[in-house]
């Protein structure tokens, strides 16, 4: 995975973080010590120098290293993980815009 190098990919860092409020999003962890980003990787077939960072995940350092020894196994789990922390992000953004329609 290559290391973000451009302002585009310290974006999507910054934005994973937020999102995911500097916390492990490991099931029961929440650790805020020391996050660390996991950026996913797509690729287009062309290349490594043509894969694109398409998302990613925050865990603590010890979860980060089980993913890493174990990357082939936990790799559905973390995409999981991922579409469950948009699925919550998009909740609450949409709770938020009904209170203001409702005026709440």
């Amino acid at each position: 995975m290559p290391i973000p190098t451009n302002d585009k990919d310290n974006v999507l860092r910054a934005y994973i973080l937020a999102r995911d409020k500097h916390r492990c999003q490991w099931p029961g962890c929440a650790d805020p010590e020391s996050p660390e980003v996991l950026l996913l990787v797509e690729s287009n077939g062309r290349g490594e120098d043509h894969d694109v960072l398409q998302n990613g995940i925050t865990f603590c350092k010890k979860h980060m290293e089980i993913v890493m020894l174990h990357e082939g196994t936990f790799a559905p789990l973390v995409y999981d993980l991922i579409r469950l922390v948009e699925f919550e992000n998009d909740l609450k953004i949409t709770e938020k815009t009904y209170k203001g329609i409702l005026g709440e």
